[in-house]
């Protein structure tokens, strides 16, 4: 059975699904093509804990699993969702693990700033702590540049005009979908080769999101931050 914690891993990004999980993995392989520094790419392990219910019991694993006095950074990434306070949601599964005793963990007064000591702890809420959404919401922001991503929220806006009640978390979703299709259906097809799969994860291999080099843009800016300061040596 793998170990939680793997040999050599000394920085932990704890991330809700799969989704979010393919997104970081891309976003840290440009940091470490792109950036000047050189950052710990190699000792950066990401873990799923499947859903903001079960962080406090990854958080309670990771306190007992055998590597945990190697580690030096956790990253905790977690969506604002909607009618709660993602942030300070985080911030209480901290300090019930806390409560069962040692090691303890750094509590983080603010997002994306890090704790002092060993481990230094830090929280991204995405897509802001101010803003309640998903990922989704995150990269659908970053598509932005594009004219389609105009017709999508119209579409939407149209939706809600003629009275058809959408549940936020749903739209959130559909709306990758929808901009992806919109892509897809033009004879300048954006979406290179995808014809089964219109999902979130297919966003990066679209030729806007290399082409424009989205991840880039100004809408991740508090990721890049989050993503840099834990890699950072």
């Amino acid at each position: 059975m793998a170990e939680l914690i793997p040999e050599g891993k000394t920085r932990l990004l704890l991330v809700e699904g799969q989704d979010d999980h393919i997104f970081f993995e891309n976003f840290v392989n440009h940091l470490a093509d792109s950036s000047d520094e050189k950052l710990h790419v190699s000792n950066l392990a990401i873990i799923q804990y499947g859903g903001r219910t079960k962080l406090t019991l990854l958080l309670r694993e990771l306190k007992k699993a055998q590597n945990f006095e190697m580690v030096t950074h956790i990253g905790i990434v977690r969506d604002s969702d909607f009618n709660t306070d993602a942030f300070r949601s985080v911030q209480d599964r901290i300090r019930t693990v806390n409560r069962e005793g040692p090691p303890t963990l750094g509590i983080p007064d603010h997002p994306i700033l890090p704790t002092i000591g060993d481990p230094r702890v830090s929280i991204l809420i995405v897509p802001s702590v101010a803003r309640e959404g998903m990922l989704d919401d995150l990269v659908m922001d970053a598509l932005a540049v594009d004219p389609v991503a105009t017709c999508v929220h119209n579409y939407f806006n149209c939706l809600e005009e003629q009275q058809v009640t959408i549940v936020p978390e749903k739209r959130s979703k559909a709306q990758i979908r929808v901009f992806l299709i919109g892509k897809n259906v033009g004879l300048d097809t954006d979406v290179s080769g995808i014809t089964d799969r219109l999902f979130l994860s297919d966003v990066y291999e679209t030729n806007l999101w290399q082409r424009k080099n989205l991840w880039e843009s100004h809408e991740l800016t508090d990721a890049k931050a989050f993503l840099t300061q834990l890699l950072a040596p």
